[in-house]
């Protein structure tokens, strides 16, 4: 399903009846039965769904973590699923940024350092170019008086958007998010799914997020609901008419 108008080459992740098994023999189970989903530049999706329906399994085949046992999975034009391991880390690091949960920041690194570590992963830019990037998105996300101080100093709000710059580090066209807020009391849940619906919409990125806030995935563009491995529902809220 395409969002009502968009073009072909507006579409920056694409799955094709995607398919994965987990356990052996009497405990294997059909975690993705044949999903299928495409993501457009500027638009924010949620994958919502019970404990256990492969919302995760999903987000980390999509995510480069994982592979599938079956089905196809485009980004950026770029057919990704069966490149060998060293490719696909490398793809990872240049097609994607993903946040997590536990935002899994270095604790001894300042917040300017943390978001260095996946450009110096790519190795696209020198050194000064590299400072500059990280500080211009500390800036983005409200921590641009904060860039030289240690992780471990920071409130938890302010690491998690610590993490979302180092999601954007290698501007990616698609972010993938693990219940990004989970962690976050409401003030702070606010504010960081307004950054990055925010950032979705000016930067023209793709934003897929799990999560089991109901108040979050009403907010979002797109609602996915997976179900027993498959997606049994989705829902496009139509914005373009309210002010």
């Amino acid at each position: 399903m395409n969002l009502p108008g968009a073009a072909a080459d507006d579409v920056c992740l694409q799955c094709d009846n995607l398919e994965r098994f987990l356990g052996e023999a009497e405990a294997r189970v059909h975690v993705l039965r044949g999903v299928s989903l495409k993501l457009e530049r500027g638009h924010v999706h949620a994958v919502v769904g019970p404990s256990g329906c492969g919302k995760s399994t999903l987000l980390y085949i999509l995510g480069l973590l994982d592979r599938p046992d079956a089905g196809r999975l485009v980004i950026s034009g770029q057919a990704v699923s069966d490149l060998p391991d060293d490719e696909l880390s490398r793809q990872r690091n240049a097609l994607l940024g993903f946040i997590f949960q536990f935002h899994f920041l270095l604790q001894d690194f300042t917040a300017l350092e943390n978001i260095m570590i996946p450009m110096r992963q790519l190795g696209r830019l020198d050194e000064a170019d590299m400072r500059d990037r990280a500080a211009e998105l500390l800036d983005a996300v409200g921590l641009g008086n904060k860039l030289n101080r240690p992780s471990r100093h920071l409130s938890g709000g302010e690491q998690q958007r610590v993490a979302i710059a180092r999601a954007l580090a290698n501007d990616p066209q698609v972010i993938l998010a693990d219940e990004p807020t989970g962690n976050l009391d409401t003030a702070n849940s606010d504010r960081v799914f307004s950054l990055l619906t925010d950032l979705v919409h000016s930067r023209n990125k793709a934003l897929l997020l799990v999560t089991h806030n109901p108040a979050i995935a009403e907010a979002c563009d797109w609602v996915h609901t997976i179900r027993d491995g498959l997606i049994v529902d989705q829902e496009f809220h139509d914005r373009s008419n309210k002010s």
